[in-house]
């Protein structure tokens, strides 16, 4: 053996030995891409691997010390490396190709032509990395075999160093049969589990027979009295209203009547000298009593004015801002008034989401203050005609009650709510929406 064959078995020996103490994956880049150039000379090696499953980049060029990937350069190997690695032969070998295709940019140099190509295959792992190798000389087939030699040592090291994707690792747990098979008779099987059908809504927590508040006058409120949740007590003024119109027409009326007591005060006097005055007490008298009772009325409509709370409770009010200086009509609801340990839970469900529901369903209340607690409820009651929400969406409305009364929420609040329905199999539980979608798109 020549000399300068003892020299390259040394320095192959030294390559490999390099390989096997490399502590990282960059590390182990480095050496692959500029130590190999002391047994195989080249001008530049571009070294890959696969990022996930089905994405392969460059991750190393020798003498750079970090790849550019918009370059020109690292673009052009990237795709002639992502086309061999589209190739039925996978053993290192040299090719060439053509030098029009081989400048990256306009006005650079021309690359060399001469490619070796070097997959890096672990026996255990299987594909680990690729290596392209140029230069300008032809490949002899002494380099190509050194090549082929250290190309599996590469292999290996790699898949040491590189942890395996959880997606490789499922993948290749399902190539075991028996795995596959247990797998899909699980799966088969598990397609008739019976599970309760069930859907979700927006939920809001209500009062149960609540006292609404509604204007005894047609007249516009000048204040509310009292906050939203505030506690009333029993005859509490809650709400006043504009007391102007009302306090000028009980005035007026006042000054009718007494304008009507003196014309009758008179005619008494002149009765006794007068037949025709004595003609008009009567007259006078029934319009005292009508001009009495205006103004018996007016001072209801005065009284009114201000509202008194009908029982003890809380106030429950939407918004404030929108009862005062509003001019409220005979009847209207102004506010309400509950009892805060009387309450029901009122859910919309949206129509497209709608399941059968039946009386004292079980519901999964979750409210947005509290949502790693869950409250239990049924149903009472529910409604057959959906309506429009604030949102603008069609939903039915269902009304259900706690179950629990030792810890009861506040009325007022919200979250969301489960309502659980018939029972039915597991296949049915997933793919009732694309099934419902088939129906209404295509009418299958």
């Amino acid at each position: 053996m020549s000399e300068d064959q003892l020299n390259r078995l040394s320095r192959i020996f030294t390559f490999e030995r390099k390989l096997r103490e490399a502590q990282s994956v960059v590390e182990l880049r480095y050496i692959v891409t500029n130590e190999l150039r002391s047994i195989i000379p080249y001008l530049n090696a571009f070294f890959g691997s696969w990022a996930n499953p089905n994405k392969f980049k460059i991750e190393a060029i020798s003498d750079i010390a970090v790849v550019e990937k918009t370059s020109a350069t690292t673009t052009l190997m990237q795709r002639i490396m992502s086309q061999k690695l589209q190739d039925s032969n996978q053993e290192p070998h040299s090719f060439q190709v053509d030098a029009e295709s081989l400048k990256p940019a306009k006005d650079e140099k021309t690359l060399p032509n001469k490619f070796l190509w070097v997959p890096c295959v672990s026996a255990i792992k299987g594909n680990q990395a690729a290596l392209l190798l140029v230069r300008n000389d032809e490949w002899s087939d002494q380099e190509i075999e050194y090549v082929n030699h250290l190309s599996s040592a590469i292999g290996h090291a790699m898949g040491a160093l590189h942890k395996d994707h959880p997606f490789e690792k499922f993948i290749k747990l399902l190539k075991n049969t028996f795995i596959r098979f247990m797998l899909l008779t699980a799966l088969v099987g598990s397609m008739f589990i019976p599970i309760s059908l069930s859907t979700i809504g927006s939920m809001e927590v209500v009062p149960q027979n609540p006292y609404y508040i509604n204007s005894p006058l047609g007249e516009v409120v000048e204040d509310v009295l009292v906050e939203n949740n505030d506690e009333v007590e029993f005859q509490q003024p809650i709400v006043s209203f504009e007391k102007t119109q009302l306090q000028n027409n009980y005035d007026l009326a006042l000054q009718e009547l007494a304008v009507i007591e003196t014309e009758l005060l008179q005619a008494q006097q002149s009765s006794f000298q007068s037949k025709q005055d004595k003609a008009l007490l009567a007259q006078l008298q029934r319009k005292i009593q009508i001009a009495q009772e205006k103004a018996n009325y007016q001072q209801l409509l005065l009284e009114k004015s201000n509202i008194l709370s009908p029982t003890s409770g809380v106030a429950v009010i939407k918004d404030k801002s929108l009862i005062v200086g509003k001019p409220f009509k005979v009847g209207e609801t102004i506010m309400v008034v509950a009892d805060p340990n009387q309450i029901l839970v009122e859910i919309m469900i949206p129509v497209q989401d709608s399941i059968t529901i039946k009386k004292d369903a079980k519901i999964n209340v979750f409210l947005d203050s509290d949502p790693l607690n869950v409250l239990q409820a049924k149903v009472i009651k529910f409604s057959y005609e959906p309506e429009l929400t604030p949102s603008n969406i069609l939903a039915y409305k269902v009304t259900g009650q706690l179950i629990d009364d030792t810890n009861k929420p506040r009325i007022g609040l919200r979250g969301s709510g489960k309502i659980f329905g018939e029972k039915v199999h597991l296949y049915f539980y997933l793919f009732r929406k694309p099934i419902i979608f088939l129906r209404q798109s295509l009418g299958l």
